[in-house]
Parts: C-alpha cells; sequence; structure tokens
C-alpha cells in the first residue's frame, strides 16, 4: 500500500501550494465573516498532509527495496514537457530518490512545527492569510527544489524563493526597517541569481542537457575521456562553472553576498525559523547536484573552500560583537554554512550532505526558544535581556540542546558530522591551514551560541526579564518536540541506515582537537558572559574594534562606496548622455524645423499678386539654371 505513497510522492509539493492558493480568499478579506484563524487552520492540515505523504512515501521506498535488490532498484521518474519548440525542448524532470524523501520529510515537519508555533506567536495578528500562505509557498518551493532533476527549473524554483523572502519579510510592511531589510534582502539574492542564470544558459550548448543526472554522466564522459584522468578545461567553461556557484553562494548568504540573512531579521520569527533552518539550504542543495561538475576544475573548488572558509570565520566573529540577539544567529548561519562550502570544495559530498541533514533541526530549536523569548518581552537586545534562567529554566535548556547540535560536541549530531569535515581537511592538500579553520570556526561558533545563552539566561534579571511570563502552549508544545528530535538525532540516522554507525560518535585522532576547541569557545565564552565580566567588553582603545565586528566590518559602507556608488556613476552618465546627446539632438533638430517653419510664415501675407509674383521670379531662376548647365535628356551614343 505504501508503494502507491511512494509512486505519488510527487503531489507533496502540490498540497502546500493548494492551501497558499485557498489563503487569497481571506487575504483580500473576501472571507470576512470568519476572521483570519481558518486559513491558519487550513494551512496546517495541509501541511500535516503532506508530511504524511512524505513519510509513508519512505516507507515505501523501503518496502520497495525489500522486496527488490536495492542496487539494481530504478528510482521513480517522473515530469512534463513544459517548452519543445525550434529544437530546444525544455521539461520538468522529477526523481523521487531516498535523499529527496528525507529532505522532504524534513522540510515539512519543521513546517509542522512552526505552524503551530505561529499559531501562538501571531495569536493577536490579523495577517494570518497572507503570512501563512507565505510559509505554505515557501513548502511548495523547496519540496520541488528536492524533487527536480532539472537544473533549469533549480534556477527558477530558487527565483520563486526569491520573491517570497521579499514578500515574508516585509510582512510588517509599515515599518521602515522592514521595507528596507525586503528590498535589501532581494537585490542582495538577485546579483547572485543573475550570475547563476548566466551560466545555465551558457551551459546547455556545452553539455546538450539541464538534467543534473545528464550533467554527472557528462562529467564522467569528459574524465574518462582523459588519458590520465584529469581533464583541462577551456576558460569559457571555468568561468561557467564559477557562474554556476554564485547563485548558491546568495542563498546561502556566503561572503561577498551575505548581507541579506541579518537584514531579513525583520520578518516575524516563524519566518526566521525557517529561512534559517532550510530555506537557506536550498542554494547548498543545488550545490551538491552540481558536484560532479564543479569537481572537474580545481580552480572552482578552491574558490569554494576559500568563500566556505572566510565566511565561516568573519560570520563567527561578527556574531559575538552583535547585540540583536536575531542578527546574532544569522551570522552564526553564514559561518556554519560557510563549512559546507569547504567540504563541497574539497570534493566531499558525503560529509557535505551529512553537515546538511544535521543543521535544520538544531538551528530552528535555537530560534523558535529565542522566539519564546522574545514574545513575552518588549526588546531583542542582548544588553537588556538576563537572568531568565531562575524564571524560564526549560527554555534554556533547550538552547543549550539545540546548541550543543552544532557544535563538535558528543553525543550530539553536530559532532559525528564536524569530526569528518576534519578528517576530509586533514587529508587535503593544506591540511594545516584548512584543519585550523575549522577547529577555529567550531570554536567561534559556539563561543557565539554560549554568548547569546549567557545575555539571556545568565545573570541578574533585568527591567526587561523580571516579570517575563510564560508562553502559550502552542509554542512550548513545537520546541519541546524538536529538542527531543535534537537530542535523540543521531540515533535517527544511524537506525534509518541514512549515515549507518557514521551518525553515532566516534572518537579518533580528530575527534580530541575537535572536542578541545569546543570546550575552548564555551569555557571562555561562560566566563566572560554567564556572569558580568568587565572584560566581556572591550577597553576603550579597542572600542573601535567591537564597533567594527558589530558593523559587519563597514561591509555595507564599504559597498556604498565601492559597488553603489560605480552604479551611481554611471546611472548619471547614462542620465547625462540621454539627456543631452541623444534627447539634445532630437530636440534640437525639431527646435530648428520649428524656427524655419516661423521664419517661413513671416512671408506669407496673404496677398494673390506677391504669391503669383514669387511662383514667376521662381521660373525664372530655375529656366536661367537650366541654360546655364545643360543636360542631355539622351545619351549620345547607343549601347
Amino acid at each position: 500500500m505504501t508503494v502507491a505513497f511512494l509512486e505519488t510522492a510527487w503531489l507533496v509539493p502540490l498540497y502546500p501550494l493548494a492551501a497558499a492558493f485557498l489563503s487569497l480568499a481571506w487575504s483580500p478579506g473576501v472571507i470576512w465573516r470568519t476572521g483570519p484563524r481558518p486559513c491558519g487552520y487550513l494551512n496546517l492540515l495541509m501541511v500535516s498532509v503532506a508530511f504524511c505523504h512524505a513519510v509513508l512515501a519512505l516507507l515505501g521506498l523501503h518496502a520497495r527495496q525489500l522486496a527488490v535488490d536495492a542496487t539494481a532498484l530504478e528510482p521513480v521518474r517522473f515530469g512534463w514537457t513544459w517548452m519543445d519548440t525550434a529544437g530546444l525542448k525544455i521539461g520538468f524532470d522529477g526523481l523521487i530518490t531516498e535523499p529527496a524523501l528525507i529532505a522532504m520529510i524534513v522540510i515539512t515537519g519543521l513546517h509542522v512545527l512552526v505552524q503551530i508555533y505561529t499559531i501562538g506567536y501571531l495569536e493577536m495578528d490579523w495577517g494570518w492569510a497572507r503570512f501563512f500562505g507565505s510559509l505554505s509557498c515557501f513548502e511548495a518551493g523547496l519540496c520541488a527544489l528536492v524533487l527536480t532533476d532539472s537544473l533549469f527549473f533549480s534556477y527558477v524554483i530558487l527565483e520563486l524563493l526569491t520573491l517570497g523572502t521579499y514578500l515574508i519579510v516585509g510582512t510588517w510592511y509599515n515599518q521602515s526597517l522592514v521595507v528596507k531589510g525586503a528590498r535589501d534582502a532581494f537585490l542582495t539574492k538577485r546579483i547572485g541569481d543573475l550570475i547563476l542564470l548566466a551560466g545555465v544558459i551558457a551551459l546547455l550548448p556545452i553539455t546538450g542537457t539541464w538534467n543534473f543526472h545528464g550533467l554527472q554522466a557528462w562529467a564522467e564522459a569528459q574524465i574518462a575521456a582523459s588519458p590520465d584522468g584529469h581533464v583541462t578545461l577551456p576558460l569559457s567553461v571555468t568561468l561557467i562553472l564559477l557562474a554556476l556557484i554564485a547563485g548558491p553562494m546568495g542563498k546561502c548568504a556566503q561572503i561577498p553576498l551575505h548581507l541579506w540573512l541579518d537584514e531579513a531579521m525583520e520578518s516575524p520569527l516563524p519566518s526566521t525559523v525557517l529561512r534559517n533552518s532550510v530555506v537557506v539550504l536550498g542554494g547548498a542543495w543545488v550545490l551538491l547536484r552540481l558536484q560532479p561538475l564543479l569537481a572537474l576544475s580545481p580552480l572552482v573548488g578552491s574558490v569554494l573552500v576559500v568563500v566556505g572558509g572566510s565566511t565561516a570565520l568573519v560570520g563567527a566573529l561578527i556574531a559575538l560583537a552583535q547585540v540583536d540577539v536575531k542578527r546574532a544567529l544569522s551570522f552564526l548561519v553564514s559561518s556554519w554554512l560557510g563549512l559546507l562550502f569547504v567540504a563541497v570544495g574539497l570534493g566531499g559530498v558525503p560529509v557535505a550532505n551529512h553537515l546538511l541533514l544535521v543543521y535544520p533541526l538544531p538551528m530552528a530549536l535555537l530560534l523558535m526558544v529565542v522566539g519564546t523569548v522574545l514574545v513575552s518581552n518588549v526588546t531583542q537586545d542582548l544588553t537588556q535581556l538576563g537572568g531568565l534562567w531562575s524564571r524560564r529554566p526549560l527554555t534554556g535548556l533547550a538552547f543549550l540542546v539545540g546548541s550543543a547540535g552544532l557544535i563538535g560536541l558528543p553525543p550530539f549530531a553536530g559532532f559525528s558530522a564536524l569530526r569528518e569535515l576534519l578528517a576530509l581537511t586533514a587529508g587535503s592538500t593544506h591540511p594545516v591551514l584548512l584543519s585550523g579553520v575549522v577547529l577555529l570556526s567550531n570554536g567561534l561558533i559556539a563561543a557565539g551560541l554560549i554568548r547569546v545563552f549567557g545575555l539571556i539566561w545568565g545573570g541578574s534579571p533585568s527591567a526587561f526579564t523580571a516579570r517575563s511570563a510564560e508562553v502559550l502552549w502552542l509554542m512550548v508544545l513545537p520546541t519541546t518536540v524538536l529538542m527531543g528530535l535534537v537530542l535523540h538525532l543521531p540515533i535517527i540516522l544511524a537506525s534509518s541506515g541514512v549515515f549507518g554507525l557514521s551518525a553515532l560518535p566516534a572518537w579518533g585522532p580528530m575527534a580530541v582537537p575537535l572536542l578541545l576547541s569546543t570546550v575552548a569557545g564555551c569555557g571562555l565564552s561562560a566566563v566572560f558572559y554567564l556572569r558580568p565580566h568587565p572584560l566581556a567588553k572591550l577597553p576603550a582603545a579597542m572600542g573601535g574594534f567591537q564597533r567594527w565586528l558589530a558593523h559587519d566590518m563597514d561591509t555595507e559602507r564599504f559597498y556604498h562606496r565601492t559597488v553603489v556608488a560605480l552604479v551611481l556613476t554611471l546611472a548619471r552618465l547614462g542620465a547625462w548622455s540621454d539627456g543631452r546627446v541623444v534627447d539634445g539632438f532630437s530636440t534640437g533638430t525639431g527646435a530648428a524645423a520649428m524656427a524655419s517653419a516661423r521664419r517661413l510664415s513671416f512671408t506669407t501675407s496673404g496677398r494673390t499678386q506677391l504669391y503669383a509674383l514669387t511662383l514667376i521670379v521662381g521660373v525664372v531662376l530655375m529656366a536661367a539654371w537650366l541654360l546655364a548647365n545643360p543636360t542631355p535628356l539622351l545619351p549620345t551614343t547607343l549601347p
């Protein structure tokens, strides 16, 4: 019976998509008698149906693998032709595989928990229809992204997710910061999307296909055709491959396209939970699907390692100086995803898949916990919070569990994934440098998480937290369920056979330095922030360094002085040339014609005698000219 759910797993994205379209009935106030709540319940129902279908489809796949030899089992394929003209055929080709089903279970499961959480978080908000519809649209896009086997349609879906980010960040559009955050998020991601589009279009004439499996076969053919297995690519192909990684860089908020993620924190927190846990992974998913193609160019791999390593270090450092709790966590998102880019750049696809799978649940838990604090307090400024451990110990414990799931601390899932990454870097061409980057990033991420914990739950209660009330059970329930999942994630991964015993913590030569970096980061941060410490704030002489980090190393100012200034200069030059050259020529010729017409109008008197005289004078002048320059009417010699 479950095999039928496997063969119809392509319906999973359609459930939330239908809910998003049905939400339009409430959004403009057509169904005004019921209020906005039924819209939220409808979306929750459809998301729950999608989750159940994805789970049953995975069970059907396992049942099918037991009945047939798993090595000879072909994935379920589906698709339809979107355009077939002039020799160009573009279709939506999909594959129902085990990684895709696992990804859909994570996506739909988190959406179920977040939508329950949203009912409590936005209890008094009237914008349910727009918000719940946007959440369901996000889910539909992500599920379609993991199912599609087409690079072209992956780009289309990423574009729709970019538009969804703009709409959902601008939920509270009456606030100026919200409008700025939505605009900056949209424009920053559009830069990477446009470069990705150029690469996608240029790739088709070379490979002849946009399907990921076709691209993998093309890459294998290039390797097989080379005598020593080393492929020498033309410069044009290398540039195309570099363009293909620009889109994932923007989606995953990697340097230099990292500014949008902290700006997008102006949206309601439930959307932040989804965006920072699963939406940002959309770019990483596409990057992993392209890895066989990207592996042909060592330059592309080096770029991925440099971008990922620098983002991991810089993002964690910037997070240590943030006073806004949501922005502090957003930079840690960029830092963690930077480690994933390092794994992809080194060719460690299994390691990158492990990092991809252990990341969403702990990050979603951290943000849910922060939301339970912010909804009952007036501020999200870390310097104005504190002392909540005596009043909200359960949420503090949940935050610690989420933090442990992201860092190298056994027996949590992040430890085994980071240990594999450390072993991968140890076998690279620069083992000391790259292993140091991973260890230092892990220590800084641990320090950043403990800093947030200490400033919220440590110390003495402030004026904002002295009367912090408990939140609704609708927010506590999904947070508690998610905490249990994070605690049992290594066991779930090992028992399901996704990563086998490698999902469980194992000791080895790389485990000890990883654990030491975690202990060092957590210990130093605990000393400074669990209790107020004078060194938590740098001395006045070094205050500029802290301000520099707090302002994202003045990256935005640098962009304004370089990229934005260049664009404005070119825009002013274009406006000047358009006004003075193009418009000036057309306006000048028109003005000259009008002036000639006015002068000619002065010769018009309305007297017939003057008109006749003018005609006679003209005839006489023309006759004189013809007599002075005789021209034969016929040629003098015949051919």
